[in-house]
């Protein structure tokens, strides 16, 4: 049983290894904003992890990329594929907390940060 055990350690260590090739990282800017510094990328708005993603597509980023959103240094949130961050949007339940949706084309979306607003 320890030679399996380790046999299965050593394979999911080489494949974080092969993760961390494909690892992309940002920062959370204030409430609102988020920014990759290796792609150049800055989004803005309620929910710019997911914006981030969008714009990374945009750029013609691996789909298959991690995105590790970082916060004064601290892992904040992982997005375990950009295509799948892509898709989803944040909206308010009823009951005030925010839930995951598909996102809708753009248009028909939430209204933008009040900070940005305040520009």
């Amino acid at each position: 049983m320890q030679i399996f055990d380790a046999q299965h350690k050593s394979k999911l260590r080489s494949k974080n290894r092969t993760d961390l090739a494909a690892l992309l990282t940002a920062e959370l800017i204030g409430p609102c904003g988020c920014r990759c510094e290796s792609h150049g990328i800055y989004t803005a708005g309620y929910a710019p992890a997911l914006a981030m993603c969008r714009e990374l597509l945009a750029a013609g980023v691996d789909p298959n990329s991690t995105l590790a959103i970082y916060r004064q240094g601290v892992l904040a949130l992982r997005v375990r594929s950009i295509r799948q961050g892509a898709k989803l949007a944040v909206e308010g339940a009823e009951s005030g907390t925010p839930r995951f949706r598909l996102a809708r084309p753009a248009g028909r979306g939430t209204a933008p940060c009040k900070r940005e607003l305040d520009r």
